[in-house]
């Protein structure tokens, strides 16, 4: 990054800048109450290692947040409670009311369905907007390895989403065969 004067006056722009896609990345990986505290603690990181932080500094942001997270999650339990909380809700809500809504909750069943690795890779690209070489970063992989990861999991992700439209659908109102007939 280009350094100016003002350390403090930049590191609060990079902050701006950048304090959503973190955010992003730490609501989807831990639960909510514990997203703010991932943030923070990787916003600490990049101030004391501010001369550290490259240009563009989004992969490098979420390869601390992603340490920050290793260090606070004890196992894959954390993500499967906030899946069980995320379906209660939406059974609370009283279904999906659009269609969009039915293609969302089948794209988060198949990523759910999916292995960490598959789907930390897919949603950085995928709603991070991180290239191949930014999510390799990212994930302490090469380029070339996250590539090869990246067209695997899409082609899971592909036959998950198949396997989930195969399940034939329950009409909401069955007709009668004399209601046909009308």
């Amino acid at each position: 990054m280009v350094r100016i004067e003002d350390p403090q006056a930049e590191f609060t722009a990079l902050y701006e800048a950048q304090y959503a896609p973190v955010l992003r990345y730490a609501l989807r990986e831990v639960p909510e109450h514990a997203a703010n505290d991932v943030v923070a603690e990787t916003f600490m990181t990049a101030w004391r290692r501010f001369s550290e932080v490259p240009d563009p500094p989004l992969p490098w942001l979420l390869g601390v947040a992603r340490r920050v997270v290793a260090n606070q999650r004890r196992g894959e339990t954390r993500f499967r409670r906030l899946q069980l909380a995320v379906g209660e809700q939406a059974e609370l809500a009283g279904g999906n009311p659009a269609e969009s809504l039915v293609e969302r909750d089948a794209v988060r069943t198949a990523l759910g369905r999916l292995s960490v690795a598959d789907r930390e890779l897919l949603t950085l690209i995928g709603w991070d907007g991180l290239s191949v070489r930014e999510a390799a970063q990212v994930l302490g992989i090469r380029a070339s390895t996250a590539s090869v990861r990246l067209h695997r999991a899409r082609r899971r992700l592909q036959d998950q989403l198949t396997a989930s439209a195969a399940v034939p659908a329950v009409p909401d109102h069955p007709l009668s065969t004399a209601e046909e007939a009308s």
